[in-house]
């Protein structure tokens, strides 16, 4: 409690689930410590009963571990009274310098009235320990087979949830932690041995603030920033808006699992299992050229939230814990309740632990929350989760908009079909035809038209609502699939890979937008929440890649970056309006094709040497750029440019 800031508040409660996550996670600890104690109790002839040997092994393991630990702990005070965090993998930067480390903890720490402290507690431990054997050595009581195999059932529960921490699918983890917006609670949570652990695969801070100078004067011509000031690396910029209502519309955001623009009905797919899709397009605004940065759920969910490209090379963003306070533009729908919807569990991929720690106000409803039934792995089934997110809409303040994200889920592995779903049957094709349209099997096939049933069977209920018709509508595809070669798509999208990267994205609010308009500008996923922001009249601060696609002038040219692998190496790519140039992360193999020429892609690049340098030059922006952001994206900046 003395690290507590006054300037930061809390409740009773918050306190209470602070503690109780914080030991839930020393249970962990306390099992992973006497893994190796309990394997020389389990051996069957020698072991610490029977052996002084295995004893005096067993004292010396503990002895050790228990000074290690306290040595753990007290720097780990040292760090949080001097920082304000708790220890992770970034203290080892102090042993760049230990000369001047060890001075400085010399001359600010009582370190001689510390040691002489951990030597009584390490004396108190040994004491307690020294009773163990004891214990041990008592002649057992008879007890029968019923009783001892209760026992043995209990402790090993007992163990088990110790390990795994919850009862929940996913097991604890340090996102759970970061529950509160709340420094200090989210610091109480955390075990610190096991927090540094977590972060031990992040040693290195994955940028160059030297790259990032270097290509400064491009990424602010490319997001239109009049002010440019490569000393301080400042992206931010405030817009103002110039449409203002009564009352502002709704936001509602659809992650369409697992939907590349190869699906659609519209783009020419043969298999016509869009057609609610392909309806809703026609009747709002359709970006054509639309693509994620990288594939997977989760980078989709940080990138959206964040502006950031998730270019994260291990794990994904969410999952890093030197990198989850990052500002969202989300938190300036000041006067719109928030709401993150799903059918499964949210702690997959850190995605709940991130999401409150940057969205205080946000309201998380998830597997556990719903009153519909578990469809598989992933939750409930999207029909369900409509009806439920709708519920959640009808009963919201009628006084206030709301702003909303819905995440399915079940247009996935292992596509299963909930049963009663009316106006709904599998449909039995051959593998040839789906594969020629693009789909890997029959099964995906029915689950995507199974996603464009459920959403259409939404808008059929929902249009009826009082919410409907003040609220846009967002659907885009959180990332394509590695399907085969979709035959009425271009061979290029297939043979480069675009087929992952390539989603929908469909604007659908009746009154607030033109029916039937079709946008062939290249657009990203960054773009969608200060499109959204637009649409909603919001006055934002952005300081990160998105852009307004609806206020992009004229002729305006856009890019895409993508980032994947290829011969396990990590590639990098930008998408123009009729070139894609690829290259491996650190320069090697620079390839550019041009989109609109026909059949097997083909290399250009020595044919176009300027257009080569142009593109190299604006993929090592947009990638070194989002590098640096995802680390310098904790705080909003005073914005250097207003609009």
């Amino acid at each position: 409690m003395i690290f507590n800031s006054e300037s930061e508040t809390y409740t009773l409660g918050s306190l209470i689930k602070a503690l109780l996550i914080g030991i839930r996670f020393d249970l962990r600890l306390a099992v992973l410590v006497n893994i190796p104690l309990m394997i020389f109790c389990a051996m069957p002839i020698v072991n610490v009963v029977r052996s002084i040997w295995v004893r005096r092994i067993s004292n010396l393991y503990i002895y050790l571990f228990t000074g290690l630990l306290l040595l753990f702990y007290s720097v780990d005070m040292g760090h949080y009274s001097y920082l304000g965090q708790r220890v992770d993998v970034s203290v080892l930067r102090f042993l760049d310098n230990p000369q001047i480390s060890a001075q400085m903890v010399w001359e600010s720490y009582p370190v001689i009235i510390i040691l002489i402290l951990l030597l009584f507690i390490f004396i108190g431990f040994k004491l307690i320990y020294n009773m163990v054997p004891a214990i041990l050595l008592t002649e057992p009581k008879v007890k029968s087979m019923k009783q001892s195999f209760l026992g043995f059932t209990l402790g090993g529960l007992i163990i088990l949830f110790s390990a795994w921490g919850t009862f929940k699918q996913y097991p604890l983890r340090w996102s759970d932690a970061y529950f509160s917006n709340n420094s200090f609670i989210s610091a109480l949570g955390l075990n610190p041995i096991l927090f540094y652990n977590d972060t031990r695969r992040f040693t290195r801070d994955d940028f160059s603030i030297e790259k990032a100078k270097e290509y400064f004067s491009d990424m602010t011509e490319y997001l239109d920033i009049d002010k440019r000031d490569s000393k301080t690396l400042n992206y931010g910029r405030y817009t103002e808006t110039s449409r203002h209502f009564n009352r502002p519309p709704n936001i509602v955001i659809i992650f369409l699992e697992s939907v590349g623009a190869n699906r659609l009905s519209i783009l020419g797919n043969p298999l016509n299992a869009t057609p609610n899709l392909d309806q809703i397009i026609e009747e709002g605004i359709f970006f054509k050229r639309f693509y994620v940065p990288m594939v997977g759920t989760a980078r989709s969910v940080f990138t959206i939230v964040t502006g950031i490209p998730d270019v994260a090379r291990i794990k994904t963003s969410s999952r890093n814990p030197r990198i989850n306070k990052q500002y969202s533009i989300i938190n300036d729908f000041t006067g719109h309740e928030k709401h993150y919807i799903m059918g499964g569990s949210a702690g997959w991929a850190n995605i709940r632990g991130f999401l409150q720690l940057n969205i205080p106000d946000l309201s998380i409803t998830e597997l556990d929350d719903l009153k519909s039934p578990r469809l598989d792995v992933w939750g409930v089934s999207d029909h369900d989760l409509f009806k439920e997110a709708h519920q959640i809409f009808e009963n919201s303040d009628k006084g206030k908009p709301f702003f909303a994200i819905i995440q399915t889920a079940t247009n996935h592995r292992p596509y299963s079909i909930p049963e009663n779903i009316t106006g709904f049957e599998v449909e039995h094709i051959s593998k040839e035809k789906v594969n020629h349209a693009g789909f890997k099997s029959v099964g995906q096939y029915n689950a995507m038209r199974l996603l464009d049933h459920a959403i259409g069977e939404y808008f059929s209920y929902a249009k009826r609502s009082e919410y409907f018709s003040n609220t846009v509508f967002f659907l885009f595809g959180d990332h394509g699939t590695s399907d085969p070669w979709a035959k009425h798509m271009p061979l290029s999208n297939y043979e480069l890979l675009l087929r992952s990267y390539h989603v929908p994205l469909i604007v659908y609010g009746p009154i607030f937008t033109k029916g039937g308009i079709v946008r062939d500008d290249i657009a990203m996923l960054p773009d969608l929440i200060p499109t959204a922001a637009g649409f909603a009249g919001i006055s934002y601060h952005n300081q990160t890649l998105g852009r307004d696609l609806m206020s992009i002038v004229e002729n305006q040219e856009g890019f895409a970056l993508t980032v994947g692998k290829e011969h396990a190496r990590p590639t990098i790519g930008v998408i123009g309006s009729q070139y894609y140039l690829t290259m491996y992360h650190d320069g090697e193999d620079i390839r550019l094709y041009n989109l609109n020429v026909p059949g097997a892609p083909e290399d250009i690049q020595q044919e176009y040497p300027e257009l080569t340098a142009k593109y190299s030059r604006l993929v090592h922006g947009l990638y070194e750029t989002s590098k640096y952001m995802l680390y310098h994206n904790s705080q909003l900046l005073d914005p250097i440019n207003s609009k």
